[in-house]
């Protein structure tokens, strides 16, 4: 009898176990308290367009995409849904087949695949694919540099708690009449 109230408080008590570790595991102890909305991270895409902007020459791009800024329109079609793979072989295609990178997007969709759409066009898809593909590894090694690093914008100025030597800057002086 007295192993019933023991064995209820045990089984009470697991519940609440478990929802945290449910909630502990999905949200962190702050997010009920934040007043933000969350914003979605699109610093990788940034970063792959601007790579291949310098990976692919300048003239090239700016052909493809009929824009003198080739990482900004190559910016916008990732964010439509284009996959970075999809992306460079369209690049490629667009470059070998002279038809502009804008209609060759919009023709994507409506042709349903990218083999369709280099049939169309009279190209060879799997070697597209595959030379895309060697592009996006190019281009990705590149990413990593164009990130912007969070730390680069909040680091501020070394400050110095000495003035320099009065005898540094008189020959600092002395050196800049000399030249």
């Amino acid at each position: 009898m007295r192993l019933t109230p023991v064995l209820l408080v045990f089984m009470l008590a697991a519940a609440p176990a478990a929802a945290q570790v449910f909630l502990g595991a999905e949200v962190g102890p702050d997010a009920f308290l934040r007043s933000e909305e969350g914003k979605m991270d699109t610093s990788g895409e940034d970063a792959f367009a601007w790579a291949l902007a310098s990976e692919v020459s300048s003239t090239t791009l700016a052909a493809v995409f009929e824009s003198t800024a080739p990482e900004r329109e190559a910016l916008r079609y990732l964010r439509q849904g284009i996959y970075r793979q999809e992306l460079t072989a369209l690049v490629l295609m667009s470059e070998k087949t002279a038809v502009p990178f804008k209609k060759l997007a919009a023709e994507l969709s409506r042709e349903g695949s990218f083999r369709a759409l280099a049939k169309k066009h009279k190209a060879d898809a799997m070697a597209l694919f595959a030379e895309g593909g060697k592009l996006k590894a190019e281009v990705e090694k590149l990413t990593p540099l164009f990130l912007v690093s969070v730390s680069t914008f909040a680091a501020s100025p070394p400050s110095v708690s000495t003035a320099p030597a009065p005898a540094v800057i008189e020959k600092l002086e002395k050196d800049d009449e000399e030249d």
